[in-house]
């Protein structure tokens, strides 16, 4: 029976039989997998081929939908689609007919579109029916639309692919978001001038004007990204479009946390300026730039991720590399420790002068890498962190005293009152001077030399800075200068003499005193145990009556006749 009926009908309209029973079979064909049935809903969608009918052939899962409902729906997600800039990549959608599990299309950035296999045709699903609605309504606005909708005929010209009405769209678009930008700071800026009048810390006004100008981008990017969908672009240029904005999301992200980094870290440098160590002062460069990577790090994850990329993966993919990376960087490393050690042993601080085997001058900053000293010549040297801890480091900053050790040397005319004098003169001098460090000096008449007496001045200034070192040690030297000539004793030069003892027919000169044996042995007793010419301590200065002496590491001592 049924084969007379298709007899029948081929006869009485052959034509109209040929339709109807090939275009089942070609739309079994254009569904049969999920490249061909969501191939088929975007290639009848592009002009000048283009036909809802036979794009909308996948929304039939749903029974209550008539044909005009299918198609709204096929054009609305294709423009959801475009709008986002959602590229379909056909030849990455599997073209099995039997595929194990429902095909997302964009799982990451749009789970809800999907196609499933019903009988021997892959449909989109019933959930993805009822979202195109509200996906549709999210992505585009609906006063923008009803606007768009009641433009002359002229605005639809186009030019290059892009219609007029897209163009002027588009410049009133940037327009409106730099007017937006403008104006936002223009308040913000007030609101900063507002607070400094009515609010006494300065901190309130400050952190407004940190915020002014990454606040207004980025609420400026947002108004970008909220309507630019509106402006009905291809989809490759959506595309671009979306990741550009995206990208300024994120930096003005990430300008934003640099300003309030910077805005906290001031302040820690306001608050470790009050404190007597430097240890904290050399922590907020270091702390300023960590706050800074980790900000940046937080925000490339961020975009990393928002586009689909797992990051734990890439973690894991660096980590596979992560011994050659070590290798090729170990320098790097070791510098970046050598920073940390130096934080940790604190063998120096902003401010020290050091001397190390390659660099002497004041440390400016210690940074992740190298550590940077200003040299006494005005130069900047960075020397690697990785030097530093472990060389030695001679840290002068951290003296609290600033030695003198200079040899004097006096003509051999000095005679031995005049020596005592100048000896004791000099430790007179040293317990004046109230930058002198008192509980430990030596000043001693401490060898002959091959043209002067030589006297060993060892002593001590108790000062901050090298600055004071040199005025207090000009001074010292000043007053030993106005010693020698009050007590007449000369500084000598290097000389050589040539003394012409006798000629031959001459008779030799005599040295010293003529001595019999007896008057020697008697100068010898002389200056022996309490002899009458012995002086161990030195010979007694007499002023107003009194012996005055001054011992070495000591305070003066005064006696009676």
């Amino acid at each position: 029976m049924k084969n007379q009926l298709i007899v029948w009908l081929a006869v009485v309209g052959i034509g109209s039989a040929s339709i109807s029973l090939a275009q089942p079979a070609e739309t079994n064909e254009r569904l049969a997998t999920p490249r061909s049935a969501i191939d088929n809903f975007l290639r009848w969608q592009v002009p000048p081929a283009v036909d809802l009918d036979i794009a909308s052939e996948a929304f039939t899962l749903d029974s209550s939908l008539g044909a005009p409902e299918r198609r709204e729906l096929a054009r609305k997600l294709k423009a959801v689609l475009d709008a986002r800039g959602l590229l379909v990549y056909i030849e990455d959608i599997p073209d099995d007919p039997d595929y194990p599990e429902a095909y997302t299309l964009f799982p990451t950035r749009l789970p809800e579109v999907e196609v499933v296999k019903v009988s021997d045709r892959w449909l989109f699903s019933r959930q993805t029916l009822r979202m195109i609605p509200a996906l549709y309504d999210e992505t585009f606005s609906e006063a923008a639309q009803w606007l768009i909708g009641g433009l002359p005929e002229a605005f639809q010209t186009t030019l290059l692919g892009i219609s007029l009405w897209q163009y002027t769209g588009m410049f009133l678009l940037l327009l409106i978001g730099l007017t937006v930008r403008k104006t936002l700071e223009f308040v913000l800026e007030k609101v900063a001038g507002w607070l400094v009048v009515r609010t006494p810390p300065p901190w309130d006004e400050k952190l407004v004007v940190q915020m002014v100008k990454p606040v207004s981008f980025l609420v400026m990017t947002l108004l970008f990204l909220l309507f630019y969908a509106d402006l009905q672009l291809p989809v490759r240029v959506n595309m671009v479009i979306k990741l550009v904005l995206e990208l300024m999301i994120a930096a003005s992200l990430i300008w934003l946390s640099f300003n309030l980094v910077d805005f906290f870290c001031e302040y820690l440098s306001r608050w470790t300026a009050k404190t007597k160590t430097k240890l904290d002062d050399q922590l907020v460069p270091m702390l300023r730039k960590t706050l800074k990577v980790f900000a940046f790090i937080i925000g490339a994850i961020a975009v990393i991720q928002n586009y689909g990329y797992s990051v734990t993966s890439i973690l894991a993919g660096l980590g596979i590399g992560g011994l050659a990376v070590a290798l090729a960087a170990q320098e790097t490393l070791a510098n970046f420790f050598g920073s940390i050690t130096i934080f940790v042993d604190k063998p120096f601080q902003i401010g020290d002068w050091i001397v190390t085997e390659e660099v002497e001058g004041t440390v400016e900053e210690v940074g992740f890498r190298s550590t940077r000293i200003r040299t006494f010549y005005n130069s900047v040297v960075s020397v690697p962190n990785a030097k530093i801890a472990n060389a030695g480091i001679d840290n002068m900053g951290m003296r609290r005293y600033r030695r003198i050790k200079q040899v004097l040397g006096v003509t051999y005319s000095t005679s031995s009152e005049q020596m005592h004098a100048f000896v004791e003169g000099i430790r007179a001098i040293i317990l004046a001077n109230r930058y002198m460090r008192k509980d430990f000096y030596e000043v001693h008449f401490n060898g002959f030399g091959n043209f002067s007496l030589e006297v060993l001045v060892y002593c001590f200034l108790e000062v901050d800075n090298w600055s004071a070192e040199l005025r207090e040690k000009h001074n010292f030297f000043l007053e030993i200068l106005r010693l020698a000539e009050e007590v007449g004793v000369e500084f000598a030069f290097p000389t050589q003499t040539v003394h012409v003892d006798s000629f031959y027919r001459d008779q030799p000169r005599t040295i010293g005193k003529e001595l019999s044996a007896e008057e020697l042995g008697a100068a010898v007793e002389a200056f022996g145990p309490e002899g009458r010419l012995a002086r161990p301590h030195g010979p007694e200065l007499k002023v107003g009556g009194r012996t005055l002496t001054f011992q070495a590491g000591a305070s003066p001592t005064r006696g009676s006749e």
